[in-house]
């Protein structure tokens, strides 16, 4: 059975930036976001379909990042490439990356 998957489009994937870094910032965020995904999504303005599911919160980096930074890269990938906040999800998890060289 094929796994349903949910790509965001540019400007939610600048609010799920504007989501992780305040996770990363704020351990109770984290912990709601874990516990109920779907109600933050929708809080920080992203409408997810029912019975996709949601996508983890990324691990925090190491060192210093810039909120400006994390929204360019989530929200500026080019025509033919994924974008690097995002993993695709599916029900057992982040997927593979793409290796292949093939464009989505």
């Amino acid at each position: 059975m094929a796994e349903s998957i949910y790509i965001l489009g540019d400007e939610d994937r600048r609010k799920f930036a504007r989501l992780v870094a305040a996770a990363w910032q704020d351990a109770e965020l984290r912990s709601r976001y874990e516990s109920g995904p779907r109600a933050l999504l929708s809080q920080y303005g992203i409408a997810y379909p029912e019975g996709v599911p949601t996508p983890p919160l990324p691990p925090k980096p190491e060192g210093e990042f810039d909120i400006t930074d994390l929204e360019s890269a989530a929200g500026s990938s080019e025509p033919g490439t994924v974008s690097t906040i995002l993993t695709l999800t599916s029900m057992t998890g982040p997927s593979v990356p793409n290796t292949t060289g093939d464009t989505f």
